[in-house]
């Protein structure tokens, strides 16, 4: 089951929909998270991500939980939104949790994204106001 936001702008008439997270009943959308989940362990194992990330996996192989659903994330330069694939690792101990989220590029401008949070009112990404509204949210399968 999946989710759907749809964003919409007065000012200037922007309106979309976007869906994220996953249809968990076909085999297509658990292959995809799967792969992810083990591409990103194994890129913090060769070191991609740093050598504090590759000796932590390497350390806490067994406790670490790595998590690839997809995600909606909004580009704070160009205010493009885009669906990704999120990367994200954490570990749960005794005295405190740790959580990693990796960086995604904007596939319009190469800028840093950030994951979208579900406020009511955010950026247009066609007239970059403050003025898109998130007017539904629904399920998916």
């Amino acid at each position: 089951m999946g989710t759907s936001y749809k964003y919409k702008c007065d000012e200037c008439g922007f309106e979309e929909e976007y869906f994220v997270g996953g249809r968990l009943m076909t085999k297509d959308y658990k292959k995809r998270t799967e792969e992810a989940e083990e591409e990103l362990r194994s890129a913090a194992l060769y070191g991609k991500y740093g050598e504090c990330v590759r000796q932590l996996v390497k350390s806490e192989r067994e406790k670490i939980i790595v998590n690839c659903e997809t995600d909606l994330y909004q580009c704070m330069e160009c205010r493009h939104f885009s669906v990704q694939i999120a990367k994200e690792m954490s570990l749960n101990q005794k005295d405190f949790t740790l959580n990693i989220e990796f960086r995604h590029e904007c596939p319009a401008c190469h800028s840093t994204l950030l994951r979208k949070t579900r406020g009511s009112i955010t950026f247009c990404p066609k007239c970059k106001m403050f003025t898109a509204q998130l007017v539904s949210i629904g399920k998916f399968d």
